[in-house]
């Protein structure tokens, strides 16, 4: 299923892909990008001692491999909407207050919540972040400030939520 985390949550993060390790244990964010994800969550979503319920998936099950074996660089549009039914139903059971697009695909192929069958409401929000193994291959300059904008983000976006 590739999920990681609680359910119901609160806040559910949708990635791009699994990573090789990830995808050989079946959980989504694990890796080093997971790592640092955490850590963006620690300071952000938790920073205030909420006992958010958060859960973690991809837009596609697993590594989409071309003819050669190798991963793509992303997956291919065919290898997502042929996930998107897996998708719909993580998003269904876990029935989350927020989404965290995590990355520009999450972003371009997560349109909304009207996608998923829910009619949001005032408190539901779909909130973008840089995917966290993009800060990891950006200049070693930058990776502070995108994970700060990250970290500003997301605690901006939860001081909205109303706990439950």
């Amino acid at each position: 299923m590739l999920l990681r985390g609680k359910i119901p949550c609160d806040i559910l993060f949708i990635g791009e892909a699994p990573g090789p390790g990830e995808n050989v244990i079946g959980q989504p964010f694990v890796g080093p990008a997971g790592h640092l994800l955490d850590s963006i969550i620690e300071q952000s979503i938790y920073k205030h001692n909420q006992n958010w319920r958060v859960s973690f998936t991809n837009l596609v099950g697993c590594i989409p491999l071309g003819d050669d074996n190798k991963k793509f660089t992303e997956p291919p549009k065919e290898s997502i909407l042929a996930c998107q039914p897996r998708l719909i139903e993580i998003v269904k059971i876990c029935n989350p207050q927020m989404i965290v697009r995590t990355g520009k695909l999450s972003t371009k192929h997560v349109a909304g919540w009207e996608m998923f069958g829910i009619e949001p409401v005032i408190s539901n929000q779909m909130v973008d972040i840089i995917h966290p193994a993009a800060i990891l291959r950006a200049d070693v300059s930058q990776r502070g400030l995108l994970t700060q904008q990250a970290i500003i983000t997301l605690t901006e976006a939860v001081n909205e939520l109303v706990p439950f």
